[in-house]
């Protein structure tokens, strides 16, 4: 769809389409909506995959942040809660976290030990680490590319 030159999430996309077949839908010429409301999911699917930000409680009052690559070189973005923004950005050498209010946790596999400029990281076993992050604060985890 990008390089279609879409600027938002359309009802349906068929990369083999092409000229007026791309807008049609349902018998009619240009029944495709290129703004659809159903097609914002992938947004969520973003925030809760790649970013990683996923509420354990009510309100997001606790949530865990995995983000995880998926091939990409690098990911960004904010999710927004109640209780303000969480903000993450990852690549293949850095996990950086603005957290907002609640009981965070940064949750990721490595197979090399990984460094914090803040906080304590702690093996949890088979590669994965956890970091106990506090509200209202920016976390940078550093580690060599696996």
């Amino acid at each position: 769809m990008l390089q279609e030159g879409a600027t938002t999430f359309w009802e349906q996309y068929y990369p083999g389409e092409e000229g007026a077949a791309r807008y049609a839908m349902h018998g009619r010429p240009f029944g495709r909506s290129l703004c659809h409301a159903w097609g914002a999911s992938p947004l969520y699917l973003i925030g809760k995959y790649y970013l990683g930000v996923k509420p354990t409680k009510p309100g997001y009052s606790e949530y865990v942040v995995e983000p995880a690559l998926g091939g990409l070189q690098w990911i960004g973005g904010k999710v927004p809660t109640p209780k303000g923004n969480i903000s993450v950005s990852a690549d293949t050498r850095q996990i950086k976290i603005t957290t907002a209010s609640g009981k965070e946790t940064l949750r990721f596999k490595r197979s090399k030990t990984p460094q914090a400029k803040n906080g304590k990281i702690s093996s949890i076993g088979n590669s994965y680490y956890e970091l106990a992050l506090e509200a209202d604060k920016t976390y940078v985890v550093n580690y060599n590319a696996d």
